[in-house]
């Protein structure tokens, strides 16, 4: 990397196809994750680039800790990495036996496995995208409800997720959207959907969701709001309860439990 006239970064990337062969990448900094994609598509030997900063944040508990949006990786103040919400849930699920059943699905509706594979994947992305839409639309409103005009900017402007968003059982409650809370000393931090108040220092742990089967996984969902629970607990918080918010075509479906135990492998 150098640096030219402007203050504009520039990169030059040689990439190394062959024992006496290579390609060369140059380019300005906006360039370099196509130019990373690029590398790995011709590379001889592909690499892991290292991506994004760590940027600091002071947490709704009152600790600060560093985050890295693109590894989604939490630090505390020393550098130490800590437990994520998502993190602990993965830890308690087996992970899907996908190449042991692929075979099985194959010779069971006679279309190729790489088929079926592909078809998972489209559906996982549809899933996943379709519950990012619905989060940003939740965000938006929480954030900004106060801050409404004419021009209704404070409001997603697609019929569905407007719908959503003015039908969602808590849309006027006294609740902190994307709260960032930690326990530094316990190695735990993570990002909480919704926060309601419900009280001094008592709040209830919210989640949306928009799984077609929610019942499915439910548990593991009751075990990632836990966590977050014992993160406020750590502090001092009252927690009653964890909730999950289901909206998947039917309205919105709840779903309650008590705090569940929390137990850091």
């Amino acid at each position: 990397m150098k640096k030219e006239k402007g203050n504009e970064m520039k990169f030059k990337f040689r990439i190394q196809t062959q024992t006496y062969g290579f390609l060369e990448l140059e380019g300005a900094e906006s360039e370099i994750k196509n130019a990373e994609k690029l590398y790995n598509t011709y590379a001889e030997t592909p690499l892991k680039f290292e991506k994004g900063i760590f940027v600091e944040v002071d947490t709704f508990t009152g600790e600060k800790i560093f985050y890295n949006a693109d590894t989604h990786k939490y630090t505390d103040i020393d550098g130490n990495l800590l437990v994520s919400g998502s993190q602990y849930k993965k830890s308690l699920e087996k992970p899907f036996p996908m190449e042991d059943i692929l075979p099985k699905m194959e010779k069971k509706h006679g279309i190729p496995a790489a088929t079926i594979k592909e078809m998972w994947a489209l559906n996982g992305k549809t899933s996943a995208l379709f519950g990012e839409a619905l989060h940003s639309a939740m965000e938006q409103w929480f954030k900004h409800r106060d801050n409404g005009t004419e021009k209704e900017y404070h409001i997603a402007k697609h019929p569905f997720l407007r719908e959503a968003v003015q039908t969602f059982p808590l849309h006027k409650e006294n609740a902190l959207p994307e709260v960032i809370v930690s326990a530094v000393k316990i190695g735990m931090v993570g990002r909480i959907d919704l926060l309601t108040i419900a009280g001094e220092r008592e709040a209830i742990v919210e989640d949306y969701k928009s799984d077609a089967d929610i019942k499915k996984n439910v548990q593991g969902h009751f075990n990632q709001l836990s966590f977050y629970a014992k993160i406020l607990q750590h502090h001092g918080w009252s927690i009653p309860m964890v909730r999950i918010w289901n909206y998947a075509g039917k309205g919105w479906e709840k779903f309650e439990s008590e705090v569940l135990q929390v137990t850091i492998k």
